[in-house]
């Protein structure tokens, strides 16, 4: 299975973003444009909510592919995840940022977890192994997969802070 045998991207609506305490003057970015950054980063932040509400945020290893962003992670992360499925995900560069609001979904099976092995192997050299409760290394560390799906995107490049643009995704 791959990541397109899984989801396919919807195409999103975009419109100038709030930022700064005005609605960005444009020219609205593509959304190729976002799309091409998530793609190609390497690092990720993840942000969610914490038991008492408070935010927790980690670095993320994961990969952009089809609409969606997939990872595995352990730690608290986990908990944190099951129990509310929100999440932000920004990537590292706050010159071309892109940062990713929407909802986290547990994925169970081995053939849909293998899709996150691939993708650890393919952008990173990273072997892991699939399992149907979560991705591993050899050594036997690691934790379940995650797929985030995008609800907003938000994306600018600094300092053109008029480049500002929102996307949205239906529901």
């Amino acid at each position: 299975m791959t990541a397109s045998d899984v989801v396919t991207s919807p195409t999103p609506v975009t419109e100038p973003a709030w930022i700064f305490s005005y609605t960005a003057t444009g020219p609205s970015l593509d959304w190729s444009w976002a799309d091409e950054r998530l793609s190609g980063a390497r690092n990720f932040w993840l942000a969610v909510p914490g038991p008492d509400g408070m935010p927790v945020c980690r670095p993320m290893w994961g990969f952009w592919t089809n609409g969606t962003f997939w990872f595995s992670t352990v730690n608290r992360m986990t908990e944190h995840l099951q129990e509310d499925g929100r999440a932000i995900l920004h990537t590292e560069s706050g010159d071309e940022v892109v940062i990713v609001e929407g909802r986290v979904e547990r994925l169970f099976g081995k053939e849909n977890l293998q899709v996150i092995a691939d993708g650890y192997l393919a952008k990173y050299s990273h072997r892991t192994v699939a399992t149907d409760e979560g991705v591993f290394t050899p050594q036997g560390y690691g934790g379940p997969g995650y797929r985030l799906t995008p609800k907003k995107v938000l994306g600018w490049e600094a300092p053109r802070f008029g480049t500002a643009t929102r996307w949205t995704f239906p529901a």
